[in-house]
């Protein structure tokens, strides 16, 4: 399930920071300065896996998305440096259920990086009060199980924030929110699947996550090109 481009991708963008320099400070405009984040999406072999690592790494004395910077960069690269991914990095990350997580979210970067606009045009699956009662079952169960980090963790994995921006939001602000409700929701039923069952949150409320998404990916991943079929 960790595949070496994964296992690795800390390293390789340790590397390509290294070979690109960071400027110092009115040497750059501040449209072309990197974060971890655009780095790690730059060495990624598999786009989704950029994603995964920063949420490992974030639990680490990492500088968030912020851009880098001279004063951080020594603790960018030591974070950087020293981390692996593991299964057991994984777990404490994301929770028993990672493998699901990481599969949704790589899934996830490549059909929404592909297909954004069939994903949009049927995302208006997303139910609003069956969504929300679902959701505070299935958070009120991760909290319960001592795993609301790792519930929160496995969300901000999935989705991909650049199609948030506000030239996405004046295209179609409505469509564009639901599909992002609908890849959230995907991943948070994935964390907690295993608590179906507990703590009040029942089978209905897993599928009413996790059916949205299911019914985008479906529709979208048929105008994809064969080779990214699964």
């Amino acid at each position: 399930m960790i595949t070496d481009e994964l296992r690795l991708l800390p390293a390789r963008a340790a590397h390509f920071i290294r070979q690109h320099p960071v400027p110092t400070r009115g040497a750059y405009t501040p449209e072309t300065r990197l974060s971890v984040l655009d780095i790690l999406v730059h060495c990624a072999p598999v786009r989704g896996e950029a994603f995964v690592a920063f949420q490992l790494l974030s639990r680490r004395a990492l500088p968030n998305s912020y851009l880098l910077r001279l004063d951080v960069l020594d603790d960018a690269l030591a974070a950087l440096d020293s981390f692996t991914v593991t299964e057991d990095e994984c777990e404490q990350t994301f929770g028993p259920n990672w493998k699901d997580v990481v599969r949704h979210a790589v899934d996830v970067a490549a059909l929404v990086d592909e297909q954004f606009g069939a994903l949009t045009r049927t995302s208006g699956a997303v139910d609003g009060r069956r969504r929300l009662g679902a959701w505070i079952c299935a958070r009120d169960a991760a909290s319960e199980a001592g795993r609301i980090k790792s519930w929160y963790h496995a969300q901000d994995a999935a989705w991909e924030r650049r199609y948030m921006d506000e030239v996405t939001l004046r295209e179609d602000e409505r469509r564009c929110a639901d599909l992002a409700t609908a890849v959230r929701d995907a991943a948070a039923a994935h964390a907690v699947s295993d608590l179906v069952g507990t703590h009040d949150f029942t089978r209905a409320h897993y599928e009413t996550l996790l059916d949205p998404w299911l019914l985008c990916s479906q529709q979208g991943a048929n105008g994809l090109p064969r080779a990214l079929h699964r």
